[in-house]
């Protein structure tokens, strides 16, 4: 990676996705966030070593954070900010009513992901009408360097820790749906480690792998499919390809989206 001169900053966000960890030769491990800032501009921040954060650094969804970051020239995606080596990330608030949430979520918020490409935009959000979510095999293993990597371990970190990391879910969530303002049907992967974390604690309990992923799925098709909520995908481009992928899920009362609307709020 390569810094650009002189676009170190300060910035502060509300972060609304954590995507699954990669292993890292340099990090050891490695977790996409994302965010937005108070002008609605959308943050992705990488690389982020979250489980081998100090407790206090390590936030939440919803949380606003505050951290030193700079711009990489590997990294062209103009959401796409890298943070400082060593640097503190801040806690400052959490957002805790969806009336404040959707004030900072819905400046995101774009008719289709062809209209945010046409903007030069790779993240952001699409309200969406889900169709199906479900689960499939995941075969992709650990590559030689990375299992180098688990197996040299990380000095400052615990075994627990380092078995964790090792413990690849051999699962992934997909969810087919249909953008609203289209119609463009999609089926793509769900990167949110909230799914993938509630798995690993749901199969301590469960039976099976197919009982703990069911678990799982019950409790967001719940949300997603309440008629009483407005889903939206947030949306990422990936770094190499450029496919977009869904980071997460937000699912928002409808009724804090309409009486934002009467008050003169509105989308796009």
């Amino acid at each position: 990676m390569a810094r650009i001169p002189e676009s170190e900053r300060t910035i502060e966000l509300l972060v609304n996705c954590k995507t699954y960890p990669a292993v890292s030769s340099k990090y050891v491990e490695t977790v996409c966030t994302g965010g937005v800032q108070t002008t609605g501009e959308f943050v992705r921040l990488y690389p982020v070593p979250f489980r081998f954060l100090d407790a206090t650094e390590q936030y939440s969804r919803w949380d606003v954070i505050r951290v030193r970051v700079y711009r990489d020239s590997r990294d062209t995606r103009p959401e796409s900010w890298h943070i400082e080596a060593g640097t503190q990330i801040e806690v400052v608030e959490s957002i805790t009513t969806e009336k404040r949430r959707w004030e900072w979520m819905r400046k995101t918020v774009h008719e289709s992901a062809a209209a945010m490409e046409a903007k030069g935009l790779t993240n952001g959000c699409v309200k969406i009408e889900p169709i199906q979510l479900y689960w499939k095999a995941d075969p992709k293993e650990w590559t030689p360097s990375q299992l180098n990597v688990i197996q040299q371990g990380d000095l400052f970190a615990t075994k627990e820790q380092m078995q964790e990391h090792a413990d690849r879910v051999p699962w992934q969530f997909r969810l087919k749906y249909r953008e609203a303002n289209t119609g463009r049907e999609d089926d793509g992967k769900v990167l949110a480690w909230s799914y993938y974390q509630g798995f690993r604690r749901a199969r301590k309990e469960e039976v099976s792998d197919e009982a703990a992923l069911e678990r799982i799925a019950q409790k967001v098709r719940e949300s997603i499919f309440n008629p009483d909520k407005t889903v939206f995908a947030i949306l990422g481009t990936h770094s190499r390809f450029g496919n977009w992928m869904i980071s997460s899920l937000y699912h928002v009362p409808t009724d804090v989206i309409e009486k934002d609307t009467r008050q003169g709020g509105r989308l796009f």
